[in-house]
């Protein structure tokens, strides 16, 4: 993705990416739209104003893979030792989400640092009761 806020040696985004400058911030709001349509938003990713990392918007299925992988390696590059993903304002993450998100938590665990997920929809967790070995990286605030 790229934007002045993170410098031009960054990846360039995914067909249908949009970076948008938040409204007095310099960091990047990432949103997933149609190519050419200019249709509304399917995943929109903006960071948190209270603390490190950032909120997802949206559903997180075959449409936003790119924007929802590209947005996490954003998350990943965010500053601190716990960086939060408030998942609050999302309505569905397939299988392959569920994926991204352990692996962006691997990530940060291979650092030393820890990604904590808030309010995950009800599809993440099925997956993770589904799945519970494979999904042991995720960690979700009480």
């Amino acid at each position: 993705m790229t934007s002045s806020a993170h410098g031009p040696d960054r990846p360039v985004p995914p067909l249908g990416a949009q970076p948008h400058r938040g409204a007095g911030r310099a960091d990047a709001v990432v949103r997933c739209v149609s190519p050419g349509s200019g249709a509304a938003a399917m995943l929109t990713a903006t960071p948190l104003p209270d603390r490190p990392g950032a909120r997802l918007s949206g559903d997180c299925d075959l449409d936003s893979r790119q924007v929802l992988a590209s947005a996490l390696g954003i998350v990943t590059r965010i500053p601190g030792p716990v960086v939060h993903l408030d998942l609050s304002a999302v309505m569905f993450l397939d299988a392959a989400a569920v994926a991204a998100l352990v692996h962006a938590s691997a990530t940060f665990t291979a650092q030393g640092r820890r990604l904590l997920i808030h309010d995950p929809p009800y599809s993440l967790c099925k997956v993770v009761e589904m799945f519970p070995d494979e999904c042991a990286a995720l960690e979700v605030a009480a």
